[in-house]
């Protein structure tokens, strides 16, 4: 085989290797997609809680629930544009999301802490 039949050969391979790398990534994104939508529908209803609790509660109360529903607000957003995104911007998003859940978390947990008779 000569030089430039291997390089020739080579240079397919990659392309191939790219393509089938290609079409992984989007596969995990179309795969990836019904369980974004299923974490907002229920960032949605957990934001709802949020806010209908704010209106009922303390002041300090409240304030937690406002930081829990603006984290889950940014959440929504952040998974509604991850649902029109390539599969890299997908799973960049994906992680972002990730970290605002864990601030509802932390908002939900300093609001428990805050209840709890001193």
């Amino acid at each position: 085989m000569s030089w430039n039949e291997t390089m020739s050969k080579a240079l397919a391979q990659a392309r191939e290797l790219q393509q089938q790398t290609l079409d992984a990534a989007n596969q995990a994104t179309e795969d990836m997609k019904p369980h974004m939508q299923k974490a907002l529908d229920r960032a949605r209803e957990l934001q709802s809680v949020f806010n209908k609790h704010a209106a009922d509660s303390s002041a300090t109360m409240s304030q937690h629930a406002q930081n829990a529903s603006q984290h889950l607000g940014d959440f929504i957003n952040m998974g509604s544009k991850a649902m029109r995104q390539s599969a890299e911007e997908t799973r960049k998003t994906a992680q972002q999301m990730t970290d605002h859940a864990q601030k509802v978390v932390e908002s939900v947990s300093q609001a428990m802490g805050a209840s709890k008779p001193k």
